[in-house]
């Protein structure tokens, strides 16, 4: 697989992240004053189901943040489901 460099992208509701293969760098969740916020990264270039990426919490008002060692591979794409008032998502992929 041969990729070019990383790019990334701000997630504030359900959507599609990236739509083919690629690797998985990093991802920061932030709640917001008001609930609690949550994010599930799913390997699918469409919708919310398939295999689970990566599953992030984050209580009311705070930040939290999750990167794998060294890349976490993906063959269909990457589909974002965000939960919580406010919250907001980063995702750095390649």
């Amino acid at each position: 697989m041969s990729y070019g460099p990383a790019a990334h992208a701000a997630v504030t509701a359900d959507g599609v992240v990236k739509a083919k293969n690629g690797v998985l760098y990093s991802v920061l969740l932030t709640a917001g004053d008001a609930a609690a916020g949550s994010i599930i990264l799913y390997d699918n270039a469409s919708a919310a189901s398939g295999t689970i990426l990566a599953t992030l919490k984050a209580a009311q008002g705070t930040t939290v943040q999750w990167s794998p060692g060294c890349g976490y591979v993906f063959t269909n794409g990457i589909y974002a489901d965000i939960g919580g008032a406010s919250a907001a998502a980063y995702v750095v992929y390649q």
